[in-house]
């Protein structure tokens, strides 16, 4: 069953909220996938440069520092991440001494994740970096953009989610 209240219609037709597009360069989808793609080349580039983590092992650091116990496929879902690939950064972390498994509390027979004391270090200096970058993307624009930003980008990703959610048939 389709949810028509989600649609807006097509560029160029009544209803269309899409700006003019001639190229796949237009399209608003790719433009913010190049601006995620540009974020995770520099972080990519500064995570391994200063803190020896690639961009996914700092992502899942932070993950778990954040919502401690954290269960892997919690953390899975969150990445988006396949449990291979998740499996190998948490290897990695571990092997670094970054994170540790434990009991999970609400489950025994299962194990969370949870930062070691260098995790927490790590994860506060990256954290400051990650700040500081963040001020440098959003230089040219003011305050009250950054804040409409936020919330425009807040309400997308709940939408997105939603819509994969109901096309891959869960909730």
């Amino acid at each position: 069953m389709r949810d028509d209240s989600m649609e807006t219609g097509s560029p160029g037709q009544p209803g269309g909220k899409h700006p003019p597009v001639s190229t796949i360069e237009d399209v608003i989808t790719f433009r913010l996938q190049r601006l995620v793609a540009i974020g995770d080349r520099a972080g990519n580039h500064w995570s391994e440069r200063l803190f020896d983590l690639t961009i996914n092992e700092w992502r899942l650091l932070a993950l778990v520092k954040g919502r401690a116990p954290a269960r892997a496929g919690e953390m899975a879902e969150l990445l988006y991440m396949d449990k291979s690939q998740l499996s190998r950064v948490i290897k990695a972390l571990q092997k670094k001494g970054l994170i540790r498994n434990t009991p999970d509390p609400n489950d025994g027979r299962a194990v969370a994740l949870m930062p070691t004391a260098k995790g927490k270090r790590l994860y506060s200096a990256m954290m400051e970096e990650v700040l500081r970058g963040n001020e440098r993307v959003l230089a040219p624009l003011t305050e009250e953009e950054v804040a409409f930003f936020d919330d425009i980008l807040g309400r997308l990703i709940a939408h997105s989610q939603a819509l994969l959610e109901a096309r891959l048939g869960q909730k």
